[in-house]
């Protein structure tokens, strides 16, 4: 087992980095833009945004620290240092042109970065990118030099890319002082890492931004109305995301086709509520407005559990990502099994809301275990109805199941990060419960021979970063 604890600031580092770079090129603008955004957990929901769920997140203690500011070339610079390549530096830069949406696709950045083995850059630039192909940033005169500092494992996703683009997007506001507000700046980081991935997610890239610390959860929805909320966590209960490599790993596809079946079992179901002569409200457009008991009682069984792209498109036209190029017309859907997961996963987490809250106000040792069990029944729903995970996580999952709340392991799931290797535990903050947790990962290292890894500790989100030691970068002509 590799044990992360809180990680040290990265202050130091990150500052002398951007004095040699800022000698090298420097600052012709006003000040320079700094961010620093923390890693991101998914505990409860995850995947179900976007089906207008409610999810939970939570942050961790590894983060990436950006600064920008603007130069007199007409380049774009960046300069990336990374712990797990030992402070190592490497560099890109292209013309300030062709980050700009007239001049130049996604597609020629994320070549161009591809050929000079910089596939970390394109993430920052396509953030720029899409800032800009939004109207969110003015067209700069001239070039700029971005200086980007990550503590991340190589071991650990939890979200880099979300976290990158974050950091990226909150340095560029301060740098040209806007008024972004979060909700944008996380739109823009979405878009952008679309053109990358081609999943659209909010909650990671939100949750970098405005996540509490202290151990706290984020409550996110983005549909139909936004709400961003704290669930603060019962006293001496901690989570911490746990990670090890898949033999079979869950592929970005997979996860685009259990989106794309979840917009195909919405479409179904909205066909048959209309050949009900059901009035559809304006709740209506997810499948988090159906209920688990409506969904059994009126639709599951008039659902088919599975179905061909050219059979759907014929009945019901096609829906976002369906036609993608990824897929034939007799490629198979299991709409049925991924449509139940969103339905059944967001009464999950609004009652795993439920027994946080009671557990916090009443000390109560059976609401953590009901809400532990809620994860244990989220996982199988992510692993059986959506192919979410591996044998590698289950078997983790059942050895810290069987040592359970006496040993304070309340609950355990797979998140849709890490390829699906990733995993968040709910559990006590005291030696019992981190020796329980560590014994479960010796137990599942040994059958599986592969190294497990366990992250901890919590960071503000990039909306709560304050450094008096990075104060002194943010001033006149970039002078520190």
């Amino acid at each position: 087992m590799t044990q992360y604890g809180e990680f040290q600031e990265s202050e130091s580092r990150f500052v002398a980095g951007v004095e040699e770079m800022l000698k090298a090129f420097p600052c012709t603008g006003a000040s320079v833009g700094v961010a620093r955004a923390p890693a991101v957990v998914d505990v409860m929901g995850g995947i179900g945004e976007d089906s207008g769920a409610l999810v939970l997140t939570a942050t961790a203690a590894m983060s990436f620290h950006t600064a920008v500011w603007q130069t007199a070339d007409n380049k774009i610079r960046l300069r990336f240092i990374s712990e797990e390549i030992g402070d190592a530096e490497q560099n890109f830069e292209m013309p300030a042109s062709s980050v700009q949406p007239a001049d130049g696709t996604a597609q020629d950045i994320r070549d161009l970065c591809r050929e000079q083995n910089a596939e970390w850059a394109a993430v920052t630039l396509l953030t720029l990118r899409q800032a800009l192909a939004q109207g969110n940033l003015p067209q700069p005169t001239g070039g700029l030099c971005f200086l980007i500092l990550s503590d991340f494992s190589k071991n650990a996703d939890l979200g880099r890319r979300s976290v990158q683009a974050a950091a990226a997007v909150d340095a560029l506001c301060k740098l040209f002082t806007l008024e972004c507000d979060r909700v944008t700046q996380s739109r823009i980081c979405a878009e952008a890492l679309a053109e990358l991935t081609g999943l659209y997610y909010q909650r990671k890239a939100m949750t970098a931004l405005c996540g509490p610390a202290n151990g706290a959860l984020l409550q996110l929805r983005f549909q139909p109305h936004l709400l961003c909320e704290t669930l603060e966590m019962p006293q001496g209960i901690i989570v911490k995301a746990v990670s090890t490599r898949l033999t079979r790993p869950t592929t970005f596809q997979r996860l685009i086709e259990t989106r794309v079946c979840s917009e195909m079992g919405h479409r179904m179901i909205v066909d048959l509520q209309k050949n009900d002569g059901m009035q559809l409200d304006s709740n209506s457009n997810r499948l988090a407005s159906i209920t688990p008991a409506e969904y059994v009682e009126r639709y599951r069984n008039r659902m088919p559990s599975k179905i061909t792209r050219q059979a759907f498109m014929n009945r019901f036209g096609s829906v976002r990502g369906l036609e993608d190029g990824q897929s034939t017309p007799k490629s198979i859907y299991k709409i049925r099994s991924r449509a139940e997961h969103h339905i059944y996963e967001n009464r999950r987490v609004h009652d795993f809301v439920t027994n946080i809250v009671r557990a916090r106000r009443n000390d109560s040792v059976e609401t953590l275990v009901s809400a532990g069990e809620l994860m244990y029944a989220s996982h199988w729903s992510h692993s059986q109805r959506c192919g979410i995970g591996g044998v590698e996580t289950d078997r983790l999952v059942n050895y810290i199941r069987k040592h359970g709340p006496d040993a304070g392991l309340f609950g355990a799931k797979v998140t849709g990060g890490g390829e699906g290797g990733e995993l968040v535990v709910v559990m006590r903050d005291d030696e019992r419960a981190h020796a329980a947790l560590s014994d479960a990962v010796t137990q599942a290292e040994t059958a599986s021979q592969k190294t497990v890894h366990v992250f901890g500790g919590s960071l503000p989100g990039a909306a709560s970063f304050e450094s008096p030691v990075l104060a002194g970068l943010v001033n006149s002509a970039g002078a520190v």
